[in-house]
């Protein structure tokens, strides 16, 4: 009998290892459990469709990811403005960009509010019917975080205004600061904004206001009858009623309603004038010269608009009409064109309803005579500019038509003079009536008596 003896197999090293411990599942979005790297996790819940739901991603709703959400008023899940949604989630209102509108001819119509974006190097142009000389006002809206420039195009496409940030950040293109912006041609304009060095702006917002010409302040002097509307798109420039296109002196006021009067203060500002004159010797350096040019000595003395003022010399000098809008007579405007030292004359008829003792106040740039009722009265040799009421002297006024005449000489640089009449304690008198006519009461009309298309109240030939 075969007997197999088998030995006892010794213990197995296997036998001797740790039980096996199930690995910890790693955290994941979606398990309900909020981990250390996630902002929110509902489960099943995470929904990347509903509004205000935690995202699959386990993040929370934001502007930007294509849901409305609360708070939000719209999510095109788009980075930049000019679509309908701003990059806030805000509803975009007003007029909104259309591309391509990189050139004035391509701008997009603007009446009011507009709003678009800018990507890199991107300019927009929005075009704006102005009226014939208004003005436009245009101001950045919104947050202004990024650095605009607005370029304001007239109707031919060149560049007249150009608006920059204020001190708040927003551009602003002000017709205050902007000349090129007030008083403008009337069609159609374009605005074009950009942002400084090309930069991107995601979204922008603009306002345009079209300005009426009456609420912004005139520089001095674009307002000849100062009636608020510049010179420059005035139909009739000088308030006289008739419009500058039939008006004989468009500069001059000589409408049917036209009646001389004396300035609020006194002052002359209707005048006939006569020169240039030259080459007469003088005993002081200022003093006007003792030559009678235009016939201050002949009886009867009288000169109206149009009549010749050369005493027999041959120049061809007539007296002419000033009417003016200020208190002094500029005589370097028209009579300068000679060097000094030149003399000039100026005079006016005044009518008084009573004989009184008034003061004649005159003011000369520089020396002067003044004749009251033919009689000289001031004789002046200094050397000044105009100065109001700077020369004094008393006078007899007679009740009807009293005359006026002035002789300014100048020595150089600025010519001209001021006058009025003085009551008790310097009081100005207003209640005079000037004529520039002798035979009394003159109201500048539109009589060409010569017929070269100038009126005789402007005609200097």
């Amino acid at each position: 009998m075969l007997l197999l003896l088998l030995a006892c197999a010794g213990p197995d090293p296997l036998d001797s290892a740790e039980p096996e411990v199930p690995a910890t599942p790693a955290a994941r979005c979606g398990d309900g459990a909020l981990d250390p790297d996630e902002a929110c996790d509902d489960g099943a819940d995470n929904d990347d469709a509903t509004p205000d739901a935690c995202r699959t991603t386990c993040l929370l709703p934001t502007c930007g990811d294509g849901v409305v959400d609360g708070g939000e008023a719209c999510d095109d899940a788009g980075t930049t403005g000019g679509d309908g949604c701003d990059p806030a989630c805000a509803v975009e209102t007003g007029t909104l960009e259309v591309e391509p509108n990189d050139t004035p001819a391509e701008a997009t119509p603007l009446t009011a509010f507009g709003q678009g974006a800018l990507p890199d190097d991107d300019v927009d142009c929005w075009s704006v019917a102005l009226p014939e000389c208004g003005a436009v006002r245009v101001t950045e809206q919104g947050a202004c975080g990024s650095a605009l420039t607005m370029g304001l195009y007239d109707p031919d496409g060149s560049l007249l205004a150009v608006g920059a940030p204020d001190s708040d950040g927003c551009a602003t293109l002000d017709p205050a600061d902007q000349p090129g912006a007030r008083w403008v041609a009337g069609g159609s304009w374009a605005v074009c904004v950009q942002a400084v060095n090309g930069a991107a702006v995601p979204g922008y917002g603009i306002a345009v206001e079209v300005l009426d010409p009456l609420t912004l302040d005139l520089p001095a002097g674009d307002d000849l009858d100062t009636d608020g509307t510049p010179d420059s798109c005035d139909v009739d420039r000088d308030g006289d009623g008739v419009a500058d296109i039939d008006d004989t002196c468009p500069d001059l006021s000589n409408g049917p309603d036209t009646v001389l009067a004396l300035g609020a203060s006194g002052y002359v500002r209707s005048w006939i004038a006569a020169g240039p004159f030259t080459g007469d010797a003088t005993t002081d350096t200022c003093r006007p010269a003792e030559e009678e040019r235009v016939g201050e000595g002949a009886d009867g003395f009288a000169p109206t608009i149009g009549d010749a003022a050369d005493d027999g010399s041959g120049s061809g000098l007539t007296w002419r009409a000033h009417l003016l809008t200020t208190d002094s007579l500029d005589l370097t405007t028209d009579y300068a064109y000679v060097d000094p030292a030149r003399e000039a004359y100026a005079m006016v008829y005044l009518r008084s309803d009573t004989a009184r003792q008034l003061t004649l106040a005159v003011g000369a740039d520089d020396g002067v005579f003044a004749w009251w009722n033919s009689a000289r009265v001031l004789d002046i040799a200094s050397c000044q500019g105009v100065n109001a009421d700077q020369f004094q002297a008393p006078v007899d006024v007679v009740a009807g038509w009293n005359t006026l005449l002035l002789k300014v000489r100048d020595q150089g640089g600025g010519w001209g003079l001021s006058a009025r009449l003085l009551g008790a304690e310097g009081a100005a008198v207003t209640d005079l009536s000037p004529s520039l006519d002798a035979e009394g009461t003159w109201r500048p009309d539109q009589t060409d008596t010569d017929g070269d298309g100038v009126g005789d109240a402007c005609d200097d030939g």
